[in-house]
């Protein structure tokens, strides 16, 4: 008798060790999920922490852009314990993303869907996050040149703004599959962007030369991570929200030294332009 009591504790412990394992591997992967999809941090640590809580773990993590620190342990069994540090994707923008993962929180919390499912949830949410290539680069180029009509600009500098944000977006689109490197990448973008717009000045096409080169380099601008940083800071996130505002900086001098390449390569002055 006392030999099962014992082989039942064993069993039990290892199925708490596995699950654990498991839980953390999910969690890591979740907060990745909302972070690289432009979710403010408090949003993740609430999320994450409302999964745990389901779970019947107590959850402390550390948010980073490139790496998401995790701390769990089991509520009722403290020597149940595990570390889980996981790589973050590169950011972008998905709010789509962002709400779905959320709703799966609150139906974890609500339904007791166990984690297998939780699991299976997750991967269709991210599975099915990204709308065609050629839909983004031609509405995203046509929300671009939309804003030329809030600036005054003609239609001339509309369609210089369409053909640079199209030429820049599918640039960053294949340099991005080729990895390279984010610095590099907006400096190039910008400077294709730009160029493509001047060259429909050049031509004479618009009277609006200042809004067509200004505006073709707007949809870099990083405004998720702008929100967000002012977002951390309201919610004492303080050092994240640091590291949020030297990455936008370092991107906003990246896409004005590729406009300045056009600029000077074109012999434009940015007092005339």
């Amino acid at each position: 008798m006392k030999i099962n009591v014992i082989g039942d504790y064993i069993l039990n412990n290892n199925k708490s060790n596995e699950d654990i394992e498991e839980l953390s591997i999910f969690l890591g992967q979740y907060a990745a999920a909302l972070l690289s999809n432009g979710a403010f941090t408090s949003r993740i640590s609430r999320c994450t922490q409302r999964i745990a809580e389901s779970y019947g773990y107590d959850l402390h993590m550390i948010v980073w852009l490139k790496y998401v620190n995790l701390s769990i342990s089991q509520k009722d069994n403290y020597e149940n314990r595990r570390t889980q540090v996981s790589s973050n994707p590169p950011l972008g923008t998905n709010f789509r993303i962002i709400s779905d993962l959320s709703a799966l929180s609150w139906q974890i919390y609500d339904n007791n869907i166990t984690l297998k499912e939780a699991q299976i949830r997750f991967k269709h949410i991210m599975q099915n996050k990204n709308y065609s290539f050629i839909s983004m680069l031609f509405f995203s180029s046509l929300a671009n040149a939309a804003f030329c009509k809030l600036f005054e600009g003609d239609m001339g500098a509309s369609l210089c703004v369409f053909m640079g944000t199209f030429a820049g977006f599918a640039s960053r689109y294949f340099l991005t599959k080729l990895k390279i490197n984010i610095i590099g990448m907006y400096v190039i973008v910008s400077f294709i962007s730009s160029f493509v717009a001047y060259i429909g000045v050049h031509l004479g096409i618009t009277k609006t030369p200042e809004i067509a080169i200004g505006l073709s380099i707007l949809y870099l601008i990083p405004g998720v991570q702008i929100i967000n940083a002012l977002t951390d800071v309201l919610h004492e996130y303080t050092l994240m929200a640091i590291s949020r505002g030297i990455n936008m900086i370092i991107i906003l001098i990246c896409i004005a030294v590729g406009a300045y390449l056009t600029l000077s390569i074109a012999n434009v002055s940015v007092i005339n332009v």
